[in-house]
């Protein structure tokens, strides 16, 4: 079953939690039986810099994967303190463009390289649960990109601290927050962002797609797919992650997606959040061109080796349609139907 998205109704996001019992029972026993042998892969973490001390009970911890976020890594950083985030906990893939140093010796920044690739330890999973085994679990961790500026209701004014006591009182122990590729009004070459304080990616890259997605109910969880990488390049991406969850004995990403960490029977939950994903800006053709040669995305850098083979895509294409809206804060994506606000359902 699927679903138009955003939503136009309450309904429709009733009809995002609502799941047969027979899915539900199949992500049960799936979940069940990949337990049964799995393989846990050493990822051979190496302490770089930063305090590495355990978290206390009021920390709210970030983990994140980065390589060469140099351009707007020092944004990242200002944007989730901003929202109450207590420490960093980042591993540094061999970036080379002068993000590791942009990152060591922050104090409140645990930095840590891998003698493995991303590649090499299945898209990063590896090292995300590892980082759950060192730090701690039965805590709420925000498991992210640095190219993700998340985005829930109130945002502007409110704290992660606040958000996760919405997701508790409506019973949810992670947030549904798909990545909302932004980009440029105009041309990609006028998609210039300066990371100097100034601004934040998402002014620069301020628009989005208005319409065109679908979520469906999914092996690992609610889906949703569509935006500028489908409607231009013909890519079928799928666009949900759950950045913000309670980690448990039972939370692995390994036993099931990037997209969808197990058990996968949480993951049927309706977009309580969303992930501006800085993606296309003046970058965009320089950084594409590295993802493809390291080979480390999903299906190694094929959607993006596509998006470059495109005859379109150059410094002077526009991702802009009538559709495309303009980011103005977290009330429009609300009255808008792009995520649902926990608060007014209580």
């Amino acid at each position: 079953m699927s679903f138009k998205y955003p939503v136009k109704s309450t309904a429709d996001w009733h009809k995002q939690g609502s799941v047969p019992v027979v899915r539900k029972l199949k992500s049960y026993f799936r979940h069940a039986k990949s337990k049964i042998g799995v393989r846990v892969n050493d990822p051979k973490l190496v302490r770089q810099s930063g305090p590495h001390h355990p978290l206390l009970e009021h920390d709210i911890p970030a983990i994140c994967v980065v390589r060469n976020a140099n351009n707007y890594i020092r944004s990242f950083l200002r944007y989730y303190r901003s929202l109450g985030v207590t420490r960093f906990i980042i591993i540094d893939d061999r970036s080379v463009d002068g993000t590791t140093a942009a990152l060591s010796n922050q104090p409140d920044v645990d930095l840590f390289s891998s003698e493995f690739e991303y590649k090499d330890t299945d898209r990063g999973k590896d090292w995300r649960d590892a980082f759950f085994d060192i730090y701690g679990r039965n805590r709420w961790y925000l498991s992210l990109d640095a190219d993700e500026f998340l985005v829930f209701p109130g945002s502007e004014s409110r704290s992660i601290r606040d958000f996760i006591g919405d997701l508790e009182r409506a019973g949810m122990s992670r947030a549904h927050c798909p990545m909302i590729d932004i980009y440029p009004a105009g041309a990609l070459s006028s998609g210039v962002f300066v990371d100097d304080g100034s601004k934040w990616p998402f002014e620069v890259s301020s628009h989005f797609d208005g319409d065109g997605y679908t979520v469906k109910h999914e092996r690992y969880g609610n889906a949703l797919r569509g935006g500028p990488r489908q409607r231009l390049f013909g890519r079928d991406m799928r666009l949900s992650k759950f950045p913000l969850l309670w980690v448990d004995d039972a939370t692995h990403y390994r036993l099931g997606s990037i997209h969808g960490p197990a058990p996968s029977m949480r993951n049927f939950t309706p977009i309580t959040g969303v992930l501006l994903h800085y993606r296309f800006s003046s970058d965009s053709i320089d950084e594409f061109r590295k993802i493809v040669e390291v080979g480390g995305h999903a299906d190694g850098g094929a959607h993006y080796g596509a998006i470059l083979a495109s005859p379109h895509f150059s410094e002077d294409f526009s991702l802009a349609y009538p559709g495309s809206l303009r980011f103005t804060g977290s009330e429009d994506l609300v009255e808008r139907g792009f995520m649902l606000d926990l608060r007014r359902t209580a």
